[in-house]
């Protein structure tokens, strides 16, 4: 392996379009001027369909034969939409089951015309353009024009995979923070307040991405304009103990008192490692998260 850079593993299928025949080539980089260090394998794809350039990236440890076993746990996923007008539209999930099972899920929603979501609508709107563009049917909006799907990680517990999801939608996605962004309640726990904060959830639990978009999917066709909460569900957020028990309530989180003590050994101007030992959590990241700001914003 490289002393700086990163691996890059370039597997490309290429289409001859008049006879239909196949060729399959790959290369090997190594991209000095890659912040990531990870390797990754890039998948890259004509659409048949679309004629658009597709590619998959995915961390070189989730392909490798022997190497931990991902049965169980949850991976983070994003998708990139390029499209004519040169921008790029983002969102992020989570998910065990596969990535690809996901994606197919969201373009057969696109496809359908029938969701509400942001993600599938924005889907539909460039593919129903780029199919009238290949059958000379002029149109003046923009067209789908590539599709990345990035695997940006695997191997994750509920907590961890709430929490990078949280952070990552937060930082890239939310369609009220970013323009291009696709997700349209935040991500991880944070969603899951939402969802309570509009009435679509009305009890303390614990819900996966998936299903957190069958309930906003749901609640978008019984009212379309979103974002109507019920004064009552609404005013139990502003209970302290209420956001406590949806926030901290399942045993892998951190408890409100650990949050707070880890808050304030920060503010004394303790550093993380040093943090992690008197709160007894050997997750140095997680406690990170936590002291930026990250996560745990509604606790008190």
């Amino acid at each position: 392996m490289p002393a700086e850079g990163r691996i890059v593993i370039n597997l490309e299928q290429r289409i001859n379009r008049r006879t239909d025949e196949r060729l399959y080539v790959s290369t090997v980089t190594n991209q000095r001027d890659e912040k990531e260090i990870s390797p990754v394998v890039f998948i890259v794809m004509q659409s048949v369909t679309l004629n658009i350039p597709m590619r998959v990236e995915i961390p070189w440890r989730a392909l490798i034969k022997g190497g931990r076993d991902l049965r169980g746990t949850y991976s983070v996923y994003a998708h990139f939409l390029f499209s004519s007008d040169n921008k790029y539209y983002a969102y992020y999930g989570i998910t065990k089951r596969g990535w690809n099972t996901r994606f197919s899920e969201h373009v057969k929603c696109g496809i359908s015309d029938e969701s509400k979501r942001l993600f599938p609508k924005t889907m539909n709107s460039l593919i129903q353009a780029k199919l009238s563009e290949m059958n000379n049917i002029p149109v003046n909006v923009p067209k789908l024009e590539g599709v990345v799907t990035s695997i940006c990680a695997v191997g994750l517990n509920t907590d961890q995979a709430m929490d990078t999801e949280e952070y990552l939608v937060d930082k890239y996605s939310l369609s009220s923070k970013h323009e291009y962004g696709l997700n349209m309640i935040p991500g991880g726990y944070e969603g899951i307040r939402c969802l309570h904060r509009l009435a679509i959830l009305k009890e303390p639990m614990h819900i996966d991405t998936e299903e957190r978009e069958l309930l906003l999917e749901k609640h978008l066709k019984e009212h379309p304009q979103l974002g109507i909460p019920n004064p009552g569900v609404a005013a139990k957020w502003n209970d302290p103990q209420y956001a406590e028990a949806v926030i901290c309530g399942n045993e892998n989180r951190l408890k409100a008192e650990q949050v707070r003590q880890i808050r304030y050994l920060a503010a004394i101007g303790n550093e993380i490692d040093v943090i992690c030992a008197k709160v007894e959590i050997h997750d140095f990241e997680r406690v990170k998260r936590v002291v930026k700001g990250r996560t745990y914003s509604r606790i008190q």
